[in-house]
């Protein structure tokens, strides 16, 4: 993993501990009866569930923006070309499908097109003087640079023919969180841009200068131009500034044939290393201590409960942990605690490991199961099961306690036919809940795995990576499995083997560590885990972010992702429904 993608990464676990402080809050104002603070914390809930962070990308008229757009999310997706934009706003943002959503003048609804559409509604050519009455343009696509809740905002030119362009731009500037100002070495720092330059400072803090085209210098011009610059923003910003030269044409050329020497060249890197430090660091420090600083005050308000509830911390638990978590991240440390490794473990119910009825699977010869893009877990696909006997209940404590959810991810969890058994007596929110510290440890264990050197992978997986004790009604279809897994590995050796994994819901852990037992090729070890790895991160920052709109009671935002995280974990942690433990 990269520093930039550990930093990203960073945030969002910090963002994920905020947000179950603002749900322990609620917890205690709901028990205390004080239905101020209740609907208090709900607010600070739906402020975290909307994260919407602007940054925006502006410049005069043809300096590259859509370009450098395009470069940074990898896709030649914006349109560009020599006539200007129409006067209309568009947004890139995250979404498990690629689409695009209209906002109209005079619409109530939005219209839904599709991306290869987008041209016809935010160019000159396709939507001449803005006629069609585009307002914004939000584009959702399944890139990782856009899933921590940021909004890419391409905005019109200004300077150009067009004033309306400059009109919608300058706008917008009050909604910006920051700024990526685009000029090139064609005209740089010119009358209209040293205005606007000005303007915008007048409404963010934080501002990245891209300097644009730099292919088109000889190597001799290069710092004389860049002096230049430098000289003139010092004059019109009062500092001098840092600037990124690229070359964003090069960067999409590059990153389309995935050319990492290239892309370096292009100088794009610098500019994603420093805005990914950026989203990470500086904005999300300064906007989860605002959050906790009223959910202090919230509890600051409290008094004694009238009830007590075990699961519920005292008001002055919760104010002691939202304190610490608060300077932790004014001290810039955003990498979250392991409460877990810190305290021993909670018992947080009692469970029969006597199944007082079992089915067992037929051990008749079957065709033994593909690899099939989309597909769940080949080798749970072998096997058969039948799940009886439920007689766990556990739902309120995973949904509700923090020590119950550790507890439970100190387990590993259920085994595979009692994890089933519990699903259909909870939810997905208590689901997400609770197997969210699960699946955070197992993510964490693969990761240390990964920085294992090869010889010790082994031990390390059946340290890190064992199931928890089976229930003694719990058996295993051996026959089918060990079928299903020699014929993966032959499968896997393979390039179109390797194509259609990559498309597939992938292997569950349990048949994982069967595969590396059977010790495969290195570079197909190496392969398997890296792609576990990234299986496991996209579900845990799912069920978090379900979590959280939900309780914020934004249920409108979640997308299907989300929606289906939880199922995705239990398929992850335990194997498909049916399969053997």
């Amino acid at each position: 993993m990269s520093e930039s993608e550990q930093a990203l990464r960073r945030y969002v676990l910090a963002r994920q501990e905020v947000a179950s402080a603002l749900q322990a809050g609620r917890q205690a104002a709901e028990a205390q009866g004080r239905s101020d603070a209740e609907e208090g914390y709900r607010e600070l809930q739906a402020r975290l569930a909307e994260d919407r962070f602007n940054l925006a990308v502006v410049g005069q008229f043809k300096r590259g923006k859509s370009s450098l757009m395009n470069a940074i999310i990898g896709r030649d997706l914006l349109p560009t070309g020599l006539l200007p934009l129409t006067s209309a706003i568009t947004t890139l943002c995250y979404g498990p499908e690629a689409r695009v959503r209209l906002q109209r003048k005079g619409w109530m609804l939005e219209q839904e097109i599709t991306v290869g559409q987008l041209a016809e509604y935010v160019t000159e050519r396709g939507n001449p003087g803005n006629e069609k009455g585009i307002i914004e343009a939000r584009v959702e696509l399944p890139v990782s640079f856009l899933r921590r809740g940021l909004h890419f905002v391409d905005t019109p030119g200004v300077g150009s023919a067009q004033a309306a362009n400059t009109e919608t731009t300058y706008a917008f500037l009050p909604q910006a969180d920051a700024v990526i100002f685009v000029t090139s070495v064609e005209a740089p720092l010119s009358e209209v841009e040293d205005g606007f330059l000005r303007d915008i400072r007048q409404h963010v803090r934080r501002l990245f200068i891209v300097v644009n085209k730099m292919d088109l210098l000889a190597d001799g011009e290069r710092d004389e131009v860049l002096a230049y610059l430098r000289a003139g923003l010092a004059r019109v910003l009062g500092a001098e500034p840092r600037l990124f030269p690229i070359s964003a044409q090069q960067a999409l050329a590059a990153r389309l044939r995935s050319d990492d020497a290239g892309l370096a060249t292009s100088g794009l890197v610098g500019l994603e290393t420093e805005l990914a430090a950026f989203l990470s660091l500086e904005r999300g420090q300064t906007f989860l201590v605002s959050l906790l600083d009223r959910a202090v005050r919230l509890l600051d308000g409290a008094s004694p409960p009238a009830v007590s509830h075990a699961e519920t911390a005292a008001p002055a638990d919760l104010h002691q942990q939202m304190a610490a978590l608060r300077d932790r991240l004014l001290a810039g440390q955003l990498e979250p605690t392991r409460a877990a490794a810190d305290n021993p473990p909670i018992v947080v119910a009692s469970f029969d490991n006597r199944v007082s009825t079992t089915a067992r699977a037929k051990t008749a010869a079957r065709q033994p199961a593909a690899i099939t893009a989309g597909g769940a877990c080949p080798v749970c696909a072998a096997q058969t099961q039948a799940l009886l006997d439920l007689f766990v209940e556990t739902q309120y404590a995973l949904g509700t306690a923090a020590d119950a959810q550790q507890s439970f991810a100190q387990a590993h969890g259920f085994c595979q036919v009692h994890t089933w058994q519990f699903q259909p007596f909870t939810s997905p929110q208590g689901l997400s809940a609770g197997l969210g510290p699960l699946i955070e440890t197992v993510l964490a264990d693969l990761r240390r795995i990964i920085e294992t050197p090869p010889a010790e992978i082994m031990p390390q997986v059946e340290a890190r990576l064992s199931a928890p004790k089976v229930c003694a009604a719990c058996r295993i279809a051996e026959e089918a499995e060990r079928a299903a897994v020699a014929h993966f590995l032959q499968e896997i050796e393979t390039a179109e083997g390797r194509r259609r994994y990559a498309h597939s819901s992938g292997l569950c852990l349990r048949h994982l560590r069967a595969i590396l037992a059977r010790k495969p090729r290195q570079q197909t070890t190496s392969y398997l885990l890296r792609q576990q790895a990234q299986r496991l991160e996209e579900i845990s920052e799912d069920m978090r972010s379900y979590v959280l709109k939900r309780a914020a009671l934004r249920r409108g935002l979640t997308n299907s992702d989300e929606e289906g995280a939880w199922r995705r974990a239990l398929v992850q942690l335990v194997g498909e429904r049916n399969a053997y433990p």
